[in-house]
């Protein structure tokens, strides 16, 4: 039989389907029981980590041995058990409560499971129960166990595509308590960007992004899109929006024509609009007007590069502009004007409609428009910030990083080769870069170039202790047979961060190598 759905997918299914009984969870040390009241889990039996809630507590040292005793025997594992022996009070008894289920259901993202078995129970249809936030839950497990082969996939689909709200994001979005950066990266999901430019390539935004992704709360397209309004819902405050005074750059004064941004191929301030001439002795239809502008333009286009579309140069290249001016271009010569025009001017519009589309779609894609420069011979070529090199290696780094998720290891050297071109000092590049060239299948081999990659990772430790450069280390190490000091650095690093996965499965290979010798030796010695 194939093998059951992941947990997170479990969990989202009882959720949305408000299931109620008991979810029966075959792994590979045993079995648990997850009682389930409409769609939310209440009860987990036995636990995990810890034998049970009662074992929690004692780990903490919140109770003693013979107070835990008491809880297992006379107490029948009931948790108000804890208040009649004056251990908690009830504030703290459900805090502790929700602490330890929420935590073990989490442990539970990380495990294989064998076989799952459904046991429905009827309850009452109007019975409800404040114990788990469960968008939250999924949200917490995906920071502690981020499945990377399900993102790696789904970003190599979506990554240059265009994300804007659907309207399931407004049903979910409030019960996810986000901190500022990712709040920020909401903002910039308004279908104007692409989902990879929106969280700018950064691996701590990751586990939002999957959970938006889980909870359907994204749309995608190959062109840029509007975000969607919350569908028969009363809704009164947004708990995860930024100020608008905190996050909203000054806004530049709407562009009133689209000539007045094609004037502007050498860059500048946009002009101020010439007076329109007084109307004449016959009333010219809107018609007419709009067919006027549409040939007109038409004639300027002809020549022009994607920057003179917007009125930009490489030099002065700024996102915000191009986002303003698309929009503004849009709205003048949208759906509405298309429909009023017949005849040469209705297939002008749409050739230039598909200009700026394209225009568009490649100087707000990161990759795109740095090809695009470089087609252009541009002296500058990337992002174009005036001044902010190091806002360019940033960048560098951040495609250099999804490269790596995707194994695109080429792609992943070079960009992480710019970042370090231009930040030669940055211990966190220059960690990836030599994880890039370590594995890359055409380096694998040159002795010379793993011999490089080592080198360059203990350099890189010099430069910066990261948990992610004392993970690479460690793998080398351990690919060289140098089991006792990869196993020191994937402890260094698990010591900077808990969540490092790729620490946390070396060291399972440490320690997995070191069972099976055990065991080739007891072979010998009993043969």
């Amino acid at each position: 039989e194939p093998p059951p759905i992941s947990f997170d997918q479990q969990l989202l299914t009882a959720y949305r389907e408000r299931f109620s009984g008991l979810l029966h969870l075959t792994l590979g040390d045993g079995e648990r029981t997850i009682t389930f009241l409409n769609g939310t889990p209440i009860v987990l039996r036995p636990g995990l980590t810890v034998l049970d809630f009662g074992d929690y507590l004692r780990h903490r040292g919140l109770i003693s041995a013979e107070e835990y005793s008491y809880y297992i025997t006379v107490g029948d594992h009931r948790h108000d058990t804890m208040v009649q022996l004056g251990c908690l009070d009830y504030p703290t008894l459900l805090e502790e409560k929700l602490s330890y289920l929420g935590n073990e259901l989490i442990a539970t993202f990380d495990r294989p499971l064998l076989a799952v078995r459904r046991q429905v129970v009827a309850v009452p249809a109007g019975l409800q129960v404040v114990t788990l936030n469960v968008p939250f839950l999924i949200y917490r497990g995906y920071h502690c166990h981020p499945p990377q082969a399900a993102l790696r996939q789904f970003l190599a689909v979506n990554a240059r595509r265009y994300a804007a709200f659907t309207p399931s994001y407004y049903r979910f979005i409030n019960f996810l308590p986000l901190n500022d950066e990712e709040k920020r990266a909401l903002v910039r999901l308004d279908g104007s960007r692409t989902l990879f430019a929106a969280f700018e390539g950064k691996e701590s935004l990751f586990p939002l992004l999957q959970t938006l992704q889980i909870f359907d709360m994204l749309n995608y397209a190959d062109q840029p899109l509007m975000p969607t309004k919350p569908i028969n819902l009363p809704l009164r405050t947004l708990f995860n929006a930024v100020p608008a005074e905190v996050e909203a750059p000054e806004a530049e004064a709407p562009l009133e024509h689209f000539t007045d941004v094609v004037d502007q191929a050498s860059g500048g301030e946009l002009p101020v609009q010439p007076p329109s001439p007084p109307p004449g002795p016959e009333a010219v239809s809107e018609e007419e007007v709009l067919a006027g502008k549409v040939r007109k333009l038409s004639s300027e286009l002809k020549g022009k590069n994607y920057y003179q579309v917007f009125g930009l140069t490489p030099a002065n290249f700024s996102f915000e502009q191009l986002k303003e001016r698309y929009f503004a271009i849009t709205r003048q010569f949208g759906p509405d004007a298309l429909m009023r025009l017949v005849g040469e001017e209705a297939t002008l519009i749409q050739d230039l409609l598909a200009t700026v589309a394209n225009a568009y779609n490649t100087l707000s894609d990161v990759v795109k428009k740095e090809r695009y420069d470089e087609l252009l011979g541009s002296e500058r070529v990337g992002l174009g910030h005036k001044g902010d090199d190091r806002f360019q290696a940033q960048v560098q780094s951040q495609s250099g990083k999804i490269f790596i998720e995707m194994e695109e290891w080429d792609n992943a050297e070079k960009a992480l080769q710019d970042a370090c071109n231009i930040n030669p000092n940055n211990g966190d590049y220059l960690a990836h870069l030599a994880w890039a060239i370590f594995r890359n299948p055409q380096n694998a081999a040159s002795r010379a170039m793993q011999e490089k990659a080592r080198q360059m990772i203990n350099r890189a430790l010099t430069l910066e202790r990261t948990p992610d450069g004392h993970t690479f280390k460690g793998w080398m190490l351990f690919e060289a047979g140098q089991e006792n000091l990869a196993e020191g650095e994937f402890n260094k690093a698990l010591k900077l961060d808990a969540r490092q996965v790729l620490a946390r499965k070396g060291l399972h290979q440490v320690l997995e190598k070191r069972e099976q010798e055990k065991k080739g030796l007891f072979r010998r010695m009993f043969r």
